[in-house]
């Protein structure tokens, strides 16, 4: 099949949404999302104006009686646990340990595809053995497919960000082209920026990127220049008495920290073109 039919728009069903990176680049793609799932109430208002036909829930842990069916479930379950930055409780963890409650919504809804993000130290975290669970927990739901790791820097993003994907479907494997880009490299290059001025002004600069840049998770070394906001500056961490860096505004804040936990967009557009074809 060559994709859906113009009255048809395969759906999407979003857990641990964010600001929406996952569903901007799935419907980028051609899909509709019918519901979100976000713990942040910033994130959620988020989420309400730029997917208004979209229904937006709060915690995983209780929103099952809510939710509808959907061709496609997404997540980028929550990393912190997993982190090398972190403690690494793993899937122990309070926080990645979320994961199974969304597979409970996922073996409760039977969507056909299944798409889930996180950081890499996921499959070193516990020696492997959280990456083993995670995937066993995926096959006794009915799920098989693939894993690997996506650099957003070869999408169009002038960042080094780093991480895993799994794709899998129930009882069917996805497209093989989720494992490679089978188009020529030049094309491959502007990967989800196709048409933009950025891609068109630099059509090989990707491949080029060989360091990226990369923000500290804390954002110890970010601050907002005032009237500037295309433009961040490295300095030593400081902190101001109500617990801000200085400079950095509450503002300004919750939107850092919303961008770096996002799924990039044009990373997500690119698999979802891929699952499209099946529909």
């Amino acid at each position: 099949m060559n994709g859906p039919s113009q009255t048809h728009r395969p759906t999407v069903g979003s857990l641990f949404a964010g600001i929406g990176g996952f569903d901007l680049g799935f419907e980028r793609a051609g899909f509709i999302t019918s519901w979100q799932v976000e713990i942040h109430d910033i994130c959620r208002s988020v989420l309400a104006d730029r997917f208004p036909h979209a229904k937006q829930h709060k915690d995983v842990r209780t929103c099952l009686p809510e939710l509808t069916p959907v061709d496609v479930i997404v997540g980028g379950f929550p990393c912190q646990d997993v982190s090398i930055m972190g403690r690494r409780a793993g899937l122990n963890g309070q926080r990645t340990g979320l994961f199974f409650n969304a597979m409970h919504i996922v073996a409760s809804l039977a969507p056909r595809w299944l798409v889930l993000e996180n950081v890499c130290g996921l499959i070193s975290s516990h020696d492997g053995r959280d990456l083993q669970t995670v995937i066993e927990t995926l096959a006794q739901c009915g799920y098989v497919g693939y894993w690997r790791v996506l650099d957003a820097r070869y999408f169009g993003v002038a960042q080094k960000r780093r991480r895993i994907f799994l794709c899998a479907g129930l009882g069917e494997y996805p497209p093989l082209e989720f494992m490679g880009d089978a188009g020529p490299v030049e094309r491959s290059h502007g990967a989800g920026c196709a048409g933009t001025a950025w891609a068109d002004a630099f059509p090989t600069l990707l491949a080029g990127l060989r360091g990226g840049t990369s923000i500290d998770l804390s954002f110890g070394n970010v601050i907002a220049v005032p009237d500037s906001r295309h433009q961040m500056v490295e300095r030593q961490r400081k902190t101001e008495a109500d617990g801000f860096l200085r400079g950095l505004a509450q503002t300004d804040f919750e939107e850092a920290r919303a961008a770096g936990n996002a799924v990039v967009p044009q990373v997500a557009q690119w698999i979802a073109q891929k699952l499209i074809k099946t529909f």
